[in-house]
C-alpha cells in the first residue's frame, strides 16, 4: 500500500514540474545594436595599430548584461562578452610562441578586458562605444556615464571663443543639433576613437568657405557640441578683429595678456596662443608666417593646455642669442683658473654683473634683478635706456653653470650662455 502511495506521490509531482514548464513565461532578451562586430573590430584597429597588425576577422559572443544606469529619457546598458581576434597574420612572441588575443592587447599595454556600452531609448539604440573595465572600477558604472555625460553642460562659455563668419557668430561648446553652423557647409561624419570616444560615438565635420567646425555628436544630434572651428578665410574674425591676414603686431596690441607662442605648434610652424587665467583647457591658435597671421583655431585642449601664459618681459616670439664664451671655455683659462684667477666666476650675481658692465657700455640701468631659476640655470631681467633718455630697452639674460673641459680639478663656473630684447642688440 505505502508503495503505492508514494508511486502516486511521484506521479504527481512530474506532472507538477510538467505543467509548470509548459505554462512559464519566456524571458524575452533585448535586441542587440546592429553591426556590433564591425565596431568592435575598430576599436580593435585602434589599440592594435601600435603593432602595425591588421585583423581579419573578429568574433564576439556571450553577451551578459551587467548593469543598466538611467540617463535623462532611457538607459545606458553595461555588457560583458566573449571574443576572439584573427590577425591577418600570426604574431609570436621572443621565443615563438603564438600570441593569442589577450596577450596581443597586452603588448599595446591594454590589460583588462573591453566592456560593450550604449544607450538605450525605446527601440533606438546609439552612443556604442566600448570601455576597457578598469576604467570602469576606478569610477563605477555610475560614475563613468556622470564622467561622460553628466558633465557636458558648459555653462555660459567666453565669448572669446568664437568666429564671425557672415555675420554669424559660431562659438566653442555651441549645440548645433545637426544643423549646418554656416550656410552650404558640407558634413562629413566618422566614428571616433582615443580621447574623443570617451564622449561621443560620432564627430561631424562641417566645411566651406575655408572654414572647418567639428563637433561630437550625442544622442543622436539631440547634443551637436563645436569643439574645434578652424579656418584660413580672411573674413573670419575673432571677437577682438583678428583675422587672417592680420599682423603679428596687430596681433599683439588685439591680446596685450595672455599671449603665449610656440615655435613649431602641432607640427605645423610657429603659432601664438591666447590663454586667459579661465581655469579651462580652452585657447585660441594663431599660426603666423612671415608675420602675418596664416589660419585661426579655436579649440579646447581637454587635459592639456599647449600654451602657457608668458611670465618674462619679452615676447616669447624673441629668439635668445648665444653668448660668446670662447675664452671662458680655452685651455689657457683653465690654466689661469687653477692658479687662482677668475674667482668672481664662481658667483653668479657677480658673472651677471660683470655682463652689465661690460656689455652695456653708454647704457643706463634702471632696474636688474633675478626672474627665474632651475638647476645650473638662472634667468634675469634688464631694464635700460640711452644716455640721451630716449631710446628704452629690456634684455633678459640667462646664465649657466658649466663644468670646463680642460680644468685639472673639474672646475663649474658660471657664464651668460644667451640673452634677448625686444630690439636687436649687438653684443
Amino acid at each position: 500500500m505505502k508503495e503505492i502511495i508514494v508511486l502516486i506521490v511521484c506521479l504527481l509531482l512530474m506532472v507538477i514540474v510538467f505543467l509548470s514548464l509548459k505554462t512559464r513565461v519566456p524571458v524575452d532578451r533585448k535586441p542587440m545594436p546592429e553591426n556590433l562586430e564591425a565596431r568592435f573590430r575598430e576599436y580593435c584597429e585602434y589599440i592594435l595599430a601600435k603593432l602595425n597588425i591588421s585583423i581579419k576577422s573578429v568574433e564576439m559572443k556571450k553577451y551578459k548584461l551587467l548593469i543598466e544606469v538611467p540617463f535623462e529619457d532611457g538607459q545606458f546598458e553595461f555588457y560583458s562578452f566573449e571574443y576572439r581576434i584573427e590577425p591577418e597574420k600570426s604574431v609570436a612572441d621572443s621565443k615563438g610562441v603564438v600570441l593569442n588575443t589577450s596577450e596581443l592587447f597586452a603588448k599595446c599595454g591594454y590589460v583588462g578586458n573591453p566592456i560593450l556600452l550604449f544607450f538605450r531609448r525605446e527601440d533606438e539604440m546609439f552612443e556604442i562605444s566600448f570601455v576597457e573595465d578598469r576604467a570602469l572600477a576606478q569610477k563605477g558604472y555610475k560614475g563613468y556615464v556622470n564622467f561622460r555625460y553628466g558633465s557636458l553642460n558648459q555653462g555660459n562659455i567666453n565669448e572669446e571663443y568664437s568666429l564671425t563668419i557672415d555675420n554669424k557668430k559660431i562659438k566653442l561648446w555651441e549645440n548645433l543639433k545637426g544643423e549646418a553652423p554656416f550656410e552650404h557647409a558640407v558634413q562629413t561624419r566618422e566614428h571616433v576613437h582615443g580621447i574623443l570616444s570617451s564622449t561621443a560615438e560620432y564627430t561631424d565635420t562641417w566645411e566651406g568657405k575655408d572654414v572647418q567646425v567639428t563637433t561630437w555628436v550625442q544622442f543622436e544630434k539631440k547634443r551637436e557640441l563645436i569643439y574645434w572651428i578652424k579656418t584660413t578665410n580672411p573674413t573670419a574674425e575673432t571677437i577682438r578683429g583678428i583675422h587672417v591676414g592680420s599682423t603679428v603686431q596687430e596681433l599683439k596690441d588685439k591680446y596685450p595678456e595672455g599671449l603665449g607662442y610656440s615655435k613649431d605648434f602641432k607640427g605645423s610652424g610657429p603659432c601664438y596662443g591666447y590663454v586667459p587665467d579661465d581655469d579651462t583647457y580652452r585657447y585660441i591658435a594663431f599660426f603666423a608666417t612671415a608675420g602675418k597671421i596664416t589660419q585661426i583655431w579655436v579649440t579646447d585642449g581637454f587635459n592639456e593646455r599647449p600654451f602657457e601664459s608668458p611670465d618674462g618681459f619679452i615676447d616669447d616670439d624673441v629668439e635668445w642669442i648665444k653668448y660668446d664664451n670662447s675664452d671662458k671655455l680655452s685651455e689657457r683659462y683653465a690654466r689661469e683658473l687653477y692658479v687662482g684667477q677668475h674667482k668672481s666666476d664662481f658667483d653668479v650675481d657677480k658673472v651677471f654683473q660683470s655682463f652689465i658692465a661690460k656689455e652695456l657700455v653708454g647704457i643706463t640701468v634702471l632696474e636688474s634683478g633675478q626672474m627665474g631659476e632651475e638647476p645650473g640655470l638662472r634667468t634675469y631681467y634688464i631694464k635700460c635706456q640711452s644716455k640721451d633718455g630716449e631710446k628704452k630697452l629690456i634684455l633678459e639674460v640667462q646664465l649657466k653653470r658649466v663644468k670646463l673641459e680642460h680644468s685639472i680639478t673639474g672646475n663649474e663656473i658660471w657664464i651668460v650662455d644667451q640673452y634677448r630684447s625686444q630690439k636687436k642688440l649687438h653684443l
